[in-house]
């Protein structure tokens, strides 16, 4: 669980607090499996360029994941069509509207409370020019202490490892902010090795480097356009169920 940032040692911390668990609360009832809530002041010239001067007035983001099925990722081909894979129907047509939907969940309990909130939706809008959208939900998770930015560039979580999805909703209210994981994948080339056109690079996550120092975007997007992918979650050993016949977190050189 990750820790808070701000004290419930005066009237404003305890409000605050209470409001961010029974935000929590509602997540977990409804289905979702990880919550924090991220201070985005350290990563506002980042969130600007690519999002615009027009999200500078959310200065938290609430991020919250659904684990994904261990057994889809573990039994899934790349080499599958789109329309014949249960994998992409798992990740984009169940859990993706099942994130939208608490995204909405959420915005609306923060706007009934009297504060902005925008939900950025789990997979648009995104930019065919650049490939980005708006905002960054690893980012989000990231600096809420939900996870690491793996070799992968996948938020890395605890339990979970990669095998979660994530949505962001970026607000005003004043929520206790969680602390940012400072894990690395070590000497792990897992997701290098197992790519078939060699978009990873096998280089660390540094919040001061572009995302082509890790990462061959163009690549990725080339391959994935005919194969439903999902090879840099399942080679991931981090989260990895310890009989699925791969290394797993335990077993891997630090």
């Amino acid at each position: 669980m990750e820790k808070s940032q701000v004290s419930d040692h005066s009237t404003f911390g305890i409000k605050s607090g209470n409001f961010r668990r029974r935000l929590k609360a509602i997540v977990y009832q409804n289905g979702g499996d990880l919550f924090g809530v991220a201070d985005l002041e350290p990563a506002r010239g980042f969130i600007i360029a690519q999002g615009g001067e027009t999200l500078i007035k959310y200065p938290r983001a609430i991020s919250i994941g659904i684990r994904l099925s261990d057994e889809i990722i573990d039994q899934h081909s790349p080499d599958e069509s789109h329309e014949n894979s249960l994998y992409w129907h798992h990740v984009y047509r169940v859990v993706t509207p099942a994130l939208d939907f608490l995204a909405l969940r959420i915005q609306r309990e923060l706007q009934a409370d009297g504060y902005m909130a925008l939900p950025i939706p789990t997979s648009l809008p995104y930019n065919r020019e650049t490939l980005k959208s708006v905002f960054s939900h690893k980012l989000a998770a990231h600096l809420s202490g939900l996870g690491w930015i793996g070799k992968n560039c996948l938020l890395i979580t605890p339990d979970f490892g990669p095998r979660v999805r994530f949505v962001t909703i970026l607000t005003d209210a004043p929520l206790p902010s969680g602390i940012p994981l400072n894990e690395k994948c070590g000497k792990c080339q897992s997701c290098v090795v197992a790519y078939p056109v060699q978009a990873f690079k096998g280089v660390e996550f540094k919040s001061t480097d572009d995302v082509e120092a890790r990462f061959d975007t163009w690549a990725c997007e080339g391959y994935r356009r005919t194969h439903p992918c999902g090879i840099c979650v399942a080679r991931c050993p981090a989260g990895r169920p310890a009989d699925s016949g791969f290394p797993t977190a335990n077993t891997r050189e630090p």
